[in-house]
């Protein structure tokens, strides 16, 4: 078995058992659902995984499509660590997936709405305003691949700004858009 991909929910992607020849796993939104369906990959013998889906961003227009360079999450143990690090781990704060690319991915459990940016923690809205995306899953995938040594890239399309109005047609576009790519 090479490559697997990895999806959060089959709306993003409208198909059921495969992506361009490859078998999809079906995480279920966040990170914990992410986590477990990377150590599936991980544990069935995957040496490739591909996570595709949507995301957010204040940065590109809904239906962009980007190759995620580095990848961040929203934990915050302060004050035994600074925002976005585990405790007791050496790893820096971020995982860098691709070199060659300069989008950064925010990953957290926390659905970005623009119309209540009151409601979030003044940490948690930097990030939203540094990095290029945000999403649900990536960091997660990150960190067991990682862990494993499992190849992995993120490709995600953005499917709102903090108003997910259309939602259903920016994952029919941005699906098509990373089939293009990776075809």
């Amino acid at each position: 078995m090479s490559r697997v991909f990895i999806v959060a929910v089959p709306d993003e992607v409208e198909v059921q058992g495969e992506i361009l020849g490859s078998p999809v796993i079906f995480s279920g939104v966040g990170k914990i659902n992410a986590t477990m369906a990377a150590y599936r990959a991980f544990s069935e013998g995957y040496k490739e995984v591909i996570n595709i889906g949507s995301c957010g961003s204040l940065k590109f227009k809904p239906g962009s499509v980007v190759k995620v360079g580095q990848v961040f999450q929203d934990i915050d143990a302060t004050p035994l660590q600074e925002y976005g690090h585990t405790p007791f781990e050496a790893a820096s704060k971020q995982i860098v997936l691709d070199t060659d690319s300069n989008i950064t991915c925010f990953t957290t459990d926390y659905f970005y709405d623009a119309k209540q940016r009151d409601k979030y923690s003044l940490n948690y809205l930097k990030m939203i305003d540094e990095c290029t995306v945000f999403d649900m899953e990536c960091f997660a995938i990150a960190k067991v691949c990682k862990r494993f040594n499992i190849k992995f890239k993120a490709y995600k399309w953005i499917s709102d700004d903090g108003d997910a109005d259309n939602w259903k047609e920016m994952c029919h576009i941005g699906f098509e858009t990373v089939k293009n790519i990776l075809k």
